[in-house]
């Protein structure tokens, strides 16, 4: 078996694994040591020498057209972090939708897309079934050629916006906001918050990258798994 394919039957089996685990939310013991199986041997096939270049600094940087790369729109699809896993929660007065990271060197966004939960559809200012909140912990990103899987991030900032789905609702001005939900009064104001100081956020190892799917081992031991979003297809 050559290794594109035996890479191939490894990311089927990886992306039908998270399917079945809904991101990994409900996985087991024996789900989660099967996904980090599956993981150990991908990273043995990652097809890209340097994963993190995108992040290296301008002095740094061996080519304009890193490919693959890492910069670009992420939707992830498995992970076994538990702040990322306890967000589904069942009475929480939004629901979680897609989470996400877009890559744009040097900062990276964590995406979170929130929904009005079916419990609150009846309710008065909830917005409608399309409506969404977009949640973004921005950070920014830096590595070296020296330790060319890891990303070192500090924390930026933040940002939230909004969609209600509805372009006359969203042109209706703030009153109407108002009325239709937190998700249309955040359409039309932003919130990004952005100060002088960067704190350490952590880091990141790239333990496989090509041009489809990523896979990331955090600092603390999680890992994550994400793919890319196709131009003209993105979510966020």
């Amino acid at each position: 078996m050559t290794s594109s394919s035996e890479q191939q039957l490894l990311k089927d089996d990886l992306v039908a694994l998270a399917s079945s685990t809904r991101r990994g939310f409900s996985a087991s013991r024996k789900d989660r040591d099967k996904a980090k199986s599956i993981i150990n041997e991908l990273s043995k096939l990652s097809p890209t020498e340097e994963p993190a270049a995108a992040y290296y600094s301008d002095a740094q940087a061996t080519s304009d057209d890193i490919v693959p790369s890492l910069a670009g729109k992420w939707t992830l699809i498995y992970t076994d972090a538990p702040d990322i896993t306890s967000l589904d929660a069942p009475l929480s007065i939004q629901k979680l939708g897609r989470i996400g990271q877009e890559c744009d060197p040097p900062l990276i966004k964590n995406v979170i897309e929130w929904k009005r939960p079916s419990w609150a559809s009846s309710l008065p200012f909830s917005g409608d079934e399309d409506s969404r909140i977009l949640q973004k912990i921005v950070t920014e990103g830096a590595s070296t050629p020296a330790d060319n899987s890891t990303v070192d991030l500090k924390l930026v900032g933040l940002e939230i916006s909004g969609t209600n789905g509805s372009m006359e609702e969203a042109n209706s001005g703030l009153v109407n906001s108002l009325l239709n939900g937190p998700a249309a009064l955040l359409e039309q104001n932003p919130i990004k918050l952005q100060g002088p100081l960067k704190g350490p956020f952590g880091k990141f190892d790239i333990l496989y990258l090509d041009d489809e799917m990523r896979i990331s081992k955090t600092y603390q031991g999680y890992y994550a798994v994400n793919v890319r979003q196709e131009k003209g297809n993105e979510w966020f």
